[in-house]
């Protein structure tokens, strides 16, 4: 029996995050995603990079029974410790990961609709997106490119000039970039500011979505041209742990359904608060 074609492939390392109280939970967009596009009832497919700790491998695990998975074995997975801010969460780098290589054989062994690039500690390269050319719709998370990473410090924003020029042009021909507001912190003090400056850096192609946390989204492409979208019902009372992570998922899928942005957009916001929403109850 020929396998059903993916809806979506996420490409990114797993994390293991230290929480507040002190106990160690399995993390990463590949994980958080991964969850999101199943309870949205659509088919999932992922390639990640993990360590022999416990929480990696129960992770690993869990993202096989989810959907068709390619793992590889690294020295240690990604770490992070998660410092409670109120609504904004701090991270302190406790390890970072190894390099993560994709083929481009694999991606067309599984054939899926969409491809998220999504890493969390810049362990993706120029590479990744390049063996994704064969994907309809490639779509990338910004996040773990733009994290100043030094082991025992507290990540911080960087620039959009901190990205090399080569890993730049790869992600301008890319279909969608996705970052929050926080991710750009380095970049303009607001959103409409840092949606101009990401224009001017990735060029006319892309659309561009950067998430705002119980506030919505903006985007912009060329049909919409800047336009910011509420998130309506309000995230209130509900953990955002992984809020970002879905939406991007859910942004991907849309767009390889072939909605225009508007419309794709606006599903993946509606999407993140429905499974935000039932991973509460």
């Amino acid at each position: 029996m020929i396998a059903a074609r993916p809806d979506l492939l996420i490409i990114g390392g797993l994390a293991i995050d230290r929480l507040a109280n002190g106990s160690l939970v399995a993390g990463g967009s590949v994980l958080h995603g991964a969850r999101a596009v199943v309870a949205s009832g659509q088919r999932i497919a992922t390639i990640t990079a993990a360590g022999p700790e416990p929480e990696a491998a129960a992770a690993l695990a869990e993202l096989a029974a989810l959907g068709r998975s390619l793992a590889s074995l690294t020295h240690a997975s990604i770490r992070y410790a998660i410092q409670d801010r109120g609504p904004r969460r701090g991270l302190v780098l406790e390890s970072g990961g190894a390099p993560l290589a994709v083929e481009a054989a694999d991606l067309a062994a599984i054939n899926p609709a969409a491809v998220l690039l999504a890493p969390i500690a810049g362990e993706l390269t120029s590479q990744a997106a390049r063996a994704c050319a064969m994907v309809p719709v490639r779509v990338a998370a910004l996040q773990g490119w733009l994290r100043r990473l030094l082991p025992g410090e507290e990540v911080r924003p960087l620039p959009l000039h901190a990205l090399d020029d080569e890993l730049s042009r790869d992600l301008a021909n890319l279909d969608a970039l996705v970052a929050s507001d926080e991710d750009l912190a380095a970049v303009a003090p607001v959103p409409r500011r840092q949606l101009e400056q990401l224009r001017a850096h990735f060029g006319p192609g892309p659309l561009l979505v950067i998430t705002t946390g119980r506030r919505g989204a903006w985007l912009d492409s060329q049909v919409t041209g800047p336009r910011k979208l509420p998130i309506v019902p309000a995230l209130t009372g509900i953990s955002t742990l992984g809020a970002g992570d879905a939406f991007a998922a859910l942004l991907a899928i849309g767009l390889g359904a072939a909605l225009d942005p508007l419309a794709a957009t606006t599903a993946a916001l509606s999407g993140t608060v429905t499974y935000l929403g039932a991973r509460r109850s």
